[in-house]
């Protein structure tokens, strides 16, 4: 695989404080690539934090999979500096009052003068962003929205397997033919695995092909697999995980999808009534991402969901090549490329008979 290594290396030598990220609500393949990337990273003595917006999958077979952070921290921190040259400090505390903070410093054997403080406003915390599997900036969700100066002012290295990535970077890294973001990155750090980033990436590589059963796996991505179990990655303990811990209720909600499956040429559809997505898998959009991995043609999967009498909630999931957000546009969808959501002001019968007319229009001229 052809690949900027050395430009890579330039920059990741360059910068200490890195951030890892990627879309909002990542799928498996993007937070176990993240995992590998920030073993590596740490051991190459670079100070590494991983956040995401949104839902992030608990990947607990995983090591490192409790360092993704819960809050994105302020990026700069405003600083209040007092010289203390000629009078010490005998104490300090601080209340607020209405919108203002006040801070009484009381002096020790002398008195402070006004010119004896100073504030500034410090650097970004990060110096440089690693973004793993996002499209384009406003996928990267809410951290975008608060912060995207940050994102527009500090160097990023965007690594993605998407033909319509939008090369948001300074350094793109952007291989449409790989089944995944891991094996991208395994052509990366090939030279410096251990059996934990191993077994992050063969996790990633597994989610992502639906266990090496998508049609975009080739030989090559089988023999990657296989280095990665002769490099010590725990096979069995992905699987158990990732496909044999699913506990009766989430076991039966997934039996009510697929007793109601329906499929008409590229879409399948199924749905679940009111109160029945209380006991929805975390991973439910995986689950449905395989379905459609392993169901022939098809493109496009909708789930309706019964929120009242008169109004239907519909979640629209496409393969990597269809835009979910175009397919929904007219029904006001939201979401991002490969998920949207619709809400429907109408019975849940009406709503499929709406939306699924809708959807096999758009599909049907996509495939002509």
């Amino acid at each position: 695989m052809n690949l900027p290594l050395k430009e890579l290396s330039k920059i990741l030598n360059s910068y200490k404080n890195i951030l890892l990220t990627g879309p909002a609500d990542p799928n498996i393949d993007i937070i176990s690539t993240a995992l590998a990337w920030n073993i590596f990273l740490v051991l190459k003595n670079k100070k590494v934090d991983l956040f995401f917006s949104g839902k992030v999958i608990d990947l607990p077979f995983l090591n490192d999979s409790k360092k993704i952070k819960k809050d994105f921290n302020a990026l700069n921190n405003f600083k209040i500096i007092l010289d203390i040259s000629e009078t010490k400090v005998k104490n300090l505390d601080y209340n607020i009052k209405e919108e203002e903070l006040h801070i009484n410093i009381i002096p020790q054997g002398g008195s402070f003068k006004v010119e004896d403080i100073k504030a500034q406003i410090e650097n970004y915390k990060y110096d440089l962003i690693i973004s793993l599997g996002a499209r384009n900036l406003k996928e990267l969700g809410e951290v975008f929205k608060q912060y995207n100066n940050f994102f527009y002012e500090i160097p990023l290295i965007n690594l993605d397997n998407s033909l319509i990535n939008e090369n948001f970077g300074q350094l793109n890294i952007i291989k449409s033919s790989s089944t995944s973001l891991a094996e991208i990155s395994y052509h990366i750090l090939e030279k410096n695995l251990t059996k934990d980033m191993s077994t992050a990436l063969l996790s990633g590589m597994i989610s992502a092909t639906n266990s090496f059963q998508s049609s975009q796996v080739t030989p090559i991505t089988l023999e990657l697999a296989s280095n990665l179990i002769n490099k010590g990655a725990d096979r069995e303990s992905i699987i158990e995980h990732l496909y044999r811990t699913k506990d009766i209720k989430t076991l039966k909600s997934w039996g009510k999808v697929l007793s109601r499956l329906k499929q008409d040429k590229y879409i399948i559809s199924s749905f679940l009534k009111y109160n029945e997505i209380k006991s929805i898998p975390q991973d439910f959009k995986e689950m449905i991402k395989e379905l459609i991995l392993v169901t022939n043609s098809a493109q496009v999967a909708l789930i309706f969901y019964q929120l009242e009498l008169t109004k239907t909630e519909v979640w629209i999931y496409t393969i990597n090549n269809i835009d979910a957000l175009s397919l929904t546009e007219e029904l006001e969808g939201n979401g991002k490329y490969n998920f949207s959501k619709v809400i429907i002001d109408k019975n849940l019968e009406a709503t499929q008979k709406l939306v699924l007319k809708h959807i096999a229009n758009k599909i049907n001229i996509i495939n002509s």
